[in-house]
């Protein structure tokens, strides 16, 4: 008898602290974001500006004297097989568009990760962040054999993900 072909699902729930620890630890997300927390959808966080890696000197400079920006990422769901996500960073007492400097930060990060996972580009005052579901598949035969070793011989598909107060993953598993 062959062996059963359906799709099986698992669903990973990641409270946000933890998550954010794994970002930090594999050097993802900078020292520079501080006081992360979820609310609803969304995530909040402080952005020391001047901590960031390859940031121009004179933005730097006036970072440095404004002190913490302020961030949200907001999750806006999945349509079809894309995950979009919205940045916006803003000082809570200056109003400045960062919206350029935002996006070609995110990119530059991005860029240091497999290609075509994810794509930046400015909208309407945001960062919009889209994640190739199919593409960040692709990923996890890499990191799910670590906390289940049966997965390895299975393939993966991203059914929903979502973020806010945690980070939720569905993974279909075809054998």
């Amino acid at each position: 008898m062959g062996r059963d072909r359906r799709l099986q699902r698992m669903e990973l729930t990641v409270p946000l602290g933890e998550a954010v620890a794994a970002l930090r630890a594999t050097g993802t997300l900078p020292k520079a974001v501080t006081n992360v927390t979820g609310r609803g959808s969304s995530v909040l966080a402080s952005v020391n500006v001047h901590e960031l890696p390859d940031v121009a000197p004179g933005i730097k400079t006036a970072a440095r004297f404004a002190g913490p920006f302020e961030a949200q990422l907001d999750d806006r769901g999945v349509t079809g097989r894309t995950w979009r996500l919205e940045l916006r960073v803003a000082h809570p007492v200056l109003r400045f568009d960062l919206s350029a400097f935002v996006t070609g930060a995110v990119q530059q990060q991005l860029a240091k990760g497999p290609a075509d996972v994810a794509t930046a580009r400015t909208e309407g005052g945001a960062t919009v962040v889209e994640v190739d579901l199919d593409r960040a598949a692709g990923l996890l035969p890499g990191l799910l054999p670590g906390l289940l070793p049966a997965v390895q011989r299975l393939r993966p598909s991203v059914e929903d993900v979502s973020l806010g107060e945690q980070l939720r993953l569905v993974v279909g598993l075809a054998g």
